[in-house]
């Protein structure tokens, strides 16, 4: 389906003032598990063409290589994994073209992925670890750069800012990422917990946002993801 076009203006990702726009889902619409209402309302924002196309190719990675390794028992995420699922096998394919085009990108998972001992006992992210009794010599590890957890956190928090409060994240305010264990965001959830807000398009997403009152743009983030990981981030004056 085509995208609605928009007249020029500023992009909230790149913050370029361009000629056109388009709209960008803060939460790809392909995200949103069928377990979710009718009537949620899917966020959208005013993105740049070549934004719009660059997160779209890096969030269908994201979603193949995440669907993967959700639980695909969880009403939250038992249709992104089937998702996930049917996009690298040929068999669900349109046509042979389509089948070709599956079968390459589950090629291209295997082959990033690890196996048995060849996984290491570090850098599995919080959350997204061993769900199933171990059995070493049947463990897969998906490969997921830590950029595009980042990324993809840092769009919901330049989305959240704009729908909400009309505004855009700009110097001298920066956005750092942060994937906390889940042993250690006591500190955090607190101050959410104590001052946040929260925006929900659940079961797919979960976002709560705590802002300072002293200007009203610092603040910090947590986002969950189809109630089976967290991500972190904080807005701050680098001045």
């Amino acid at each position: 389906m085509a995208k609605k076009k928009l007249g020029p203006g500023r992009c909230v990702h790149c913050l370029k003032e361009v000629e056109e726009r388009n709209f960008d889902h803060v939460f790809p619409e392909s995200w949103y598990p069928d377990s979710t209402p009718a009537d949620v309302e899917k966020w959208q924002i005013p993105s740049c063409i070549s934004c719009n196309s660059e997160y779209g190719k890096l969030e269908q990675d994201f979603l193949i290589k995440v669907g993967l390794c959700l639980d695909p028992h969880d009403p939250a995420s038992a249709s992104i994994v089937q998702k996930a699922l049917r996009s690298v096998k040929p068999a669900a394919a349109r046509n042979p073209r389509d089948a070709q085009h599956r079968l390459g990108k589950a090629q291209r998972v295997l082959a990033q992925a690890l196996q048995g001992d060849q996984i290491p006992d570090h850098g599995v992210f919080p959350g997204l670890g061993e769900r199933w009794a171990d059995v070493t010599g049947e463990r897969t590890a998906i490969l997921i750069p830590k950029q595009t957890f980042e990324r993809i956190t840092e769009k919901i928090v330049r989305g959240i800012y704009f729908i909400e409060d009309g505004i855009f994240i700009e110097p001298p305010y920066t956005i750092d990422f942060y994937a906390l264990p889940e042993d250690g965001t006591t500190l955090w959830t607190d101050a959410l917990d104590r001052w946040g807000k929260v925006y929900s398009r659940e079961p797919g997403l979960i976002v709560r946002r705590a802002v300072a009152h002293e200007d009203g743009v610092s603040s910090l983030f947590e986002v969950t993801f189809w109630k089976q990981f967290k991500t972190y981030a904080s807005v701050s004056d680098q001045a």
